[in-house]
């Protein structure tokens, strides 16, 4: 009976990790196996060397006798590559190029991508996180990647290099087919997918070119195209790009500059599902939110190897790397070894010294590195101020097959109950006059935070909810819920509750007070106590239907009308009983 040898071991790891949808699902214990089989190891298989230690990646990312070489790397591994749009693409990309055209490139765009700069882009970022968020929690479900994840970055991204927003939905399907690239083991179908995707690509980025062109912007995009870099050039030559380099440069900025960012959120999301006990420190400790984004790269990054070329003979270790051969450092292996990760399987945000590779290395070391750190940071900071828990929404979503860029297909959450932003300014006093907007900020914080209610205030409130025909058939338990969040707010004469046509989160129950009613322009009663007004509409599915005016001074309380939905939506015998009562009322 033939034993395997540690090589032919090694070479059974690598035919499961990049060979089958299993391995690339889950290659974590892959690369442990592999580490400890052959931490330099020669696959046949792929024509080029593996390493999986962290101190030899590191090592290999930044020595620069190691290069990119990417055309005799596929001359290697893809005879015959030039035929292909998509490989042709790829060779003129920056990251795949070695100086001096690397150098002179990087040197056009990396100032726009400075800490200062990013921070610059900090509120804009905060801002957008507080709206896509509102807008799952309005719904308590939502879909994280197309909805969240794909939606924050390409929009910043989007903004700074000067793509119009109307543009941007159709790059979420491209740059997962053009991306296919990357694959080490990409299949013809998906090659000849990307194909076709870089086509489009190529055509919308020289559309966009010649509009800038003809009408600059202050955007990115602009600046490239009337850029004299005469300070660039040693002989003072003014440096002018190509019409085939501005396209090239800003695609990849743009699809790298949301993609990577995309995809690890999806991937943080799932990590910290598995483990969400590290929620629960970041709330408790949110001084610890610097940490976040590089202990989820380290965990589960996006890019999980990056290719390079040896030039000369090389030594890690006891092994030495011939010249002449692909080299493919494995940035998720090394995250997680052991050596220099104790338990590196887990995450944990008080950890020091966390210095993923994920962003590269070298002359190569990511550009967007401070852009993508900010925006994760963010992302989960906020996760953790706004939701006391999440959860998936059905089945676990299994991730791409995929293995160089990594990240979930989809990721449906549901969001049960929210937590108060710890860093949201404090609502200001309740303004005379009109009020509205003030009412609707209060009950997104009380909906975010429901209040602590004694027995007494809450019996208060059951037993006025009970006295309203409206309400009669709750039960108990349906009564307690809409009491959590009532609050008590007074109206004056003339004051409004409601207007005709508007929309507002809450209705309200009169305890003391009159107000009159008026519908397309005419009167049609009055109300007091013991009755609802702003119901009818959230029964009927329509805006407000009529104006509710204060004719004395008035104390009611204010329902969120969220949750009376739920209420409505849970139980169809209520949400009839209660139409019921809107259209005897109203008829």
């Amino acid at each position: 009976m033939h034993t395997m040898t540690h090589n032919e071991a090694a070479e059974a790891v690598v035919r499961e990790l990049f060979l089958t949808p299993a391995g690339r699902a889950n290659p974590y214990p892959l690369y442990h196996q592999l580490r400890e089989l052959e931490p330099v190891f020669f696959s046949e298989t792929l024509q080029g060397w593996i390493l999986t230690r962290y101190d030899d990646c590191k090592a290999a990312l930044r020595d620069p006798r190691l290069q990119k070489h990417f055309s005799e790397s596929l001359d290697v591994r893809a005879p015959g590559w030039r035929e292909r749009p998509i490989l042709q693409w790829a060779s003129r990309l920056l990251l795949n190029l070695d100086s001096p055209d690397h150098t002179r490139l990087r040197r056009l765009v990396v100032r726009e991508f400075t800490p200062r700069i990013v921070e610059g882009l900090r509120p804009q970022v905060e801002r957008l996180v507080d709206e896509l968020l509102d807008n799952m929690a309005e719904h308590d479900v939502g879909e994280l990647m197309d909805e969240f994840a794909f939606v924050l970055p390409i929009s910043i991204i989007g903004t700074v290099l000067g793509v119009p927003p109307e543009d941007r939905p159709q790059f979420r399907e491209l740059t997962q087919a053009l991306t296919g690239v990357f694959e080490i083991a990409a299949t013809k179908e998906m090659l000849e997918a990307a194909d076709k995707a870089v086509l489009t690509c190529n055509a919308y980025f020289d559309s966009l070119i010649e509009k800038r062109r003809a009408d600059p912007q202050s955007d990115l995009l602009s600046r490239l195209i009337v850029l004299d870099a005469r300070e660039m050039q040693e002989d003072g030559e003014a440096d002018h790009l190509t019409n085939e380099e501005l396209n090239t440069l800003s695609s990849l900025l743009f699809l790298a500059g949301f993609e990577t960012t995309t995809s690890l959120i999806g991937n943080g999301v799932m990590s910290l599902l598995s483990q969400p006990d590290q929620m629960d420190v970041l709330r408790s400790q949110p001084e610890l939110s610097p940490n976040v984004a590089d202990e989820l790269l380290r965990h589960d990054g996006t890019i999980q190897l990056a290719g390079r070329f040896a030039t000369v003979d090389l030594n890690f270790g006891d092994v030495t790397v011939p010249a002449g051969r692909p080299v493919y450092i494995m940035l998720g292996a090394a995250n997680r070894d052991p050596a220099r990760y104790p338990d590196p399987d887990k995450i944990d945000f008080t950890r020091t010294t966390i210095q993923p590779l994920s962003f590269g290395g070298g002359t190569h070391f990511c550009l967007g590195a401070p852009l993508a750190r900010m925006e994760t940071e963010v992302v989960f900071r906020k996760l953790a101020q706004r939701f006391s828990t999440f959860e998936l929404e059905g089945e676990i979503t299994p991730h791409r097959d995929r293995l160089t860029l990594r990240a979930p297909n989809s990721v449906r959450l549901k969001l049960p109950s929210a937590t108060a932003s710890s860093d949201a300014a404090p609502l200001s006093a309740r303004p005379a006059g009109d009020d509205a907007q003030w009412r609707a900020e209060y009950r997104r914080q009380l909906d975010e935070q429901p209040p602590e209610l004694d027995n007494v205030e809450r019996r208060v409130r059951i037993a006025l909810l009970q006295r309203v025909p409206f309400f009669r058939s709750c039960s108990p338990a349906e009564l307690a819920t809409l009491a959590a969040t009532a609050y008590t707010i007074s109206f004056d004469p003339g004051e409004h509750l409601c207007v005709e046509g508007s929309d507002a989160p809450d209705c309200y129950v009169i305890a003391t007070g009159e107000a009159e009613v008026v519908m397309d322009g005419e009167r049609i009663g009055v109300v007091g106590a013991d009755d609802v007004v702003g119901e009818r509409g959230l029964v009927l599915g329509a805006p407000r239907a009529a104006s509710v005016t204060a004719t004395s001074h008035m104390i009611t309380y204010a329902i969120s009308r969220e949750l009376l939905q739920g209420v409505f939506d849970a139980s169809p015998a209520l949400a009839e009983a209660m139409r019921t009562e809107v259209l005897r009322r109203y008829e």
